[in-house]
């Protein structure tokens, strides 16, 4: 198990938009509740990417299928040697990422809440939530997909203007 994990503080939007179901908390871990199945596709921005070496990304790409890069909107920061994604109303923010298609959605998704670090079993407020957006491939076609959105405030960190983490 890799002990990579991360913790901030929820920001009162955040926590209104979980109260109000359009954010859905990372599932438990160890306690039996079932994550609900909304869609068996991941879209990953940062550390989780082919280019990004690590062992978490290793264990996506030997336990998903990758569709193709694939873009949302929302704006990128670097919180340190990793990236924050926050949602944005604004069509000119653009994040870019990879899209892939879970196998064993259940128990890939607890590992990656675990790697998030969200959660039951971790302390409030988390630092990511998990959500389900709309992304774009790049042949133009949507899907509904899985992402962690970065749940602490951003003003002191460093936007990634072009929206891409590894370039």
């Amino acid at each position: 198990m890799i002990n990579t994990y991360r913790h901030c503080e929820r920001s009162e939007a955040i926590q209104n938009h979980v109260k109000t179901g359009l954010l859905r908390r990372c599932a438990p871990r160890n306690d039996g509740v079932k994550i609900s199945m909304i869609s068996d596709r991941l879209f990953v921005y940062g550390t989780l990417m082919r280019g990004y070496v690590h062992p978490m990304a290793r264990l996506l790409s030997a336990n998903a299928d990758f569709l193709g890069e694939a873009k949302c909107r929302g704006r990128l920061y670097l919180v340190k040697h990793y990236p924050g994604f926050v949602l944005s109303d604004d069509p000119a923010d653009i994040v870019h990422g990879e899209l892939y298609r879970l196998r064993a959605v259940e128990d890939l998704l607890r590992e990656f809440d675990m790697y998030e670090a969200c959660g039951e079993g971790f302390p409030e407020p988390t630092q990511y939530v998990r959500k389900v957006l709309s992304v774009t491939l790049a042949d133009g076609s949507a899907s509904e997909a899985w992402t962690y959105i970065y749940n602490w405030p951003v003003a002191k960190l460093t936007r990634i203007a072009s929206g891409r983490f590894l370039k």
